[in-house]
């Protein structure tokens, strides 16, 4: 990229989102997970930067982010749940994915880095087995398909509806599935 470390850290750190961001930019499903990741994206920077260090000066290259689009990592495709439909957001590329989905706040770009990890995180709380076949959904499939009903129920806290995606889950991404 061709930035100073410094330069680097202060850039990623820049990327979160704050309260007024979060509520304007993710659905209202996601917006109870804001404190979870604000605590996140902190704990992703170093890797970022370092991620972005090893980039060739002008190697970074970016493009819409879609569901279906089958070169997103599975984090940025289970992200795309918590924007609205067909809400502006990008994906960036330096010789390898940055695995963090950018969305526009104002003159700034900022994104969304953790708040995959902070899903897992609620829905391995309710149900670690589910939560691990979660982790294999990603760009698109029958597994993601049912990932997005699982994030809904275990925001939602609907045990009954979690335990039947979950059973879903089983056989569309636990071991041996398409």
């Amino acid at each position: 990229m061709g930035a100073d470390l410094a330069t680097r850290q202060r850039e990623v750190a820049s990327w979160q989102l704050d309260a007024a961001g979060w509520n304007r930019t993710v659905i209202e499903l996601y917006r109870p997970v804001l404190a979870e990741y604000q605590r996140a994206l902190p704990a992703e920077v170093p890797a970022l930067v370092e991620r972005l260090g090893r980039a060739a000066p002008g190697a970074v290259t970016v493009r819409r982010h879609f569901a279906g689009d089958p070169r997103l990592t599975s984090a940025e495709a289970r992200n795309r749940w918590a924007l609205p439909v067909l809400f502006p957001s990008l994906v960036a590329d330096a010789g390898g994915p940055i695995d963090a989905v950018f969305v526009a706040d104002g003159a700034r770009w900022r994104a969304l880095v953790g708040l995959d990890a902070a899903v897992l995180a609620r829905v391995g709380a309710l149900d670690s087995a589910c939560a691990t076949n979660l982790a294999h959904s990603g760009p698109p499939g029958r597994c993601t398909d049912v990932g997005a009903a699982i994030v809904e129920a275990a925001l939602r806290t609907d045990r009954d509806r979690l335990a039947h995606v979950c059973a879903l889950a089983e056989t569309l991404c636990g071991k041996g599935s398409p």
